[in-house]
């Protein structure tokens, strides 16, 4: 289940062209060299084929490459050396370049990308679904990515190299392989594997310390205007692996439900990013959640985004859901 800095070395050759004298264009007045006997002249050596350079070494290729990717429509896409310009159209990719070092690449990313600080000054080419394909052209980078793929062809027809590869949506853990890849693609391997290493570490970890909770708790995400994910999403999982009963658990991906549905549901915990609406309605008075002080509003977003910090949004859920878990 489980799925990043390179170098670029280029060489080239240097080739030093001798000359006995300067052409006449060249502002400097010769002195006449006086005429040396042809019989004293001793006579010139002919240069063999292997005294005159004829092309330039070849590039050393770097270590990993070439690289072959798999992009989500089954097609390959192939690196022979690490991209130096990306245009990276997904958050997640961001965060995972950004967390092995490599963020130096990213040319452009899109509107709704606001982490990490640093992405404040990159080139903004279009929101998450609409991408301006002039903006990104204009930027010149040498791969575009893509985590859907509305825009591939146009894209490509502009001449682009395109890796289009969809965002983990329900496996979590997959993310960790995806670390894995950008270190690939950017021959930063290593840096990679110790980010991927330490993301697979806290989910083992907090898999372990639940082994002591043996009840369920019934818990509602309200993730905007009564908007709930499903169990087979990310944070479905994030439910299953911290022990906690979806109320939602028969919808797929997210939808809609009602206020009646959640009262009647009863939840023991809600997360939200509007406690008001929950504490301060009285329709919800005798909701679990609202009548034990259990409506939680998570510290930041790390749970929507399935990058590197994500395993930290699972760890401040727990936190808050198990306040006497083990540190």
């Amino acid at each position: 289940m489980n799925i990043r800095r390179g170098s670029i070395i280029g060489a080239a050759g240097v080739v030093a062209l001798l000359a006995a004298a300067c052409g006449g264009g060249s502002g400097v007045t010769q002195q006449p060299t006086p005429a040396i006997p042809t019989a004293a002249a001793a006579p010139m050596p002919t240069p063999t084929a292997a005294a005159i350079p004829t092309a330039a070494p070849t590039a050393a290729v770097p270590e990993g490459f070439p690289f072959t990717v798999v992009d989500s429509n089954g097609g390959e896409v192939v690196f022979d050396e690490p991209p130096e310009r990306i245009a990276a159209l997904d958050g997640a990719v961001v965060e995972t370049l950004f967390a092995i070092g490599e963020g130096w690449r990213i040319a452009a990313t899109h509107a709704f990308v606001d982490y990490p600080p640093e992405v404040e000054n990159i080139p903004r080419v279009g929101d998450a679904f609409n991408i301006s394909i002039e903006q990104v052209t204009a930027l010149d980078p040498d791969l575009v990515v893509i985590f859907f793929d509305h825009f591939k062809a146009d894209l490509e027809r502009a001449g682009l190299k395109v890796l289009y590869l969809k965002s983990v949506s329900d496996d979590f853990e997959q993310t960790a392989d995806s670390i894995r890849t950008w270190g690939r693609i950017t021959g930063n391997v290593e840096g990679a594997e110790a980010e991927a290493a330490r993301f697979e570490a806290v989910v083992e970890e907090t898999r372990e310390k639940m082994e002591s909770i043996t009840d369920t708790t019934r818990v509602f995400q309200d993730t905007g205007g009564f908007w709930t994910p499903g169990p087979d999403t990310l944070m479905g999982e994030v439910f299953e692996l911290l022990n906690l009963e979806n109320i939602a658990g028969d919808i797929s991906g997210y939808a809609q439900i009602s206020p009646e549905v959640v009262v009647a549901e009863d939840p023991e915990v809600v997360i939200t990013g509007e406690p008001d609406v929950f504490i301060s309605n009285p329709a919800f008075g005798e909701v679990s959640a609202v009548k034990n002080g259990r409506v939680f509003s998570l510290p930041d977003d790390a749970l929507s985004t399935a990058g590197p910090r994500f395993v930290g949004g699972i760890v401040d859920l727990a936190r808050l859901v198990y306040p006497d878990l083990p540190e």
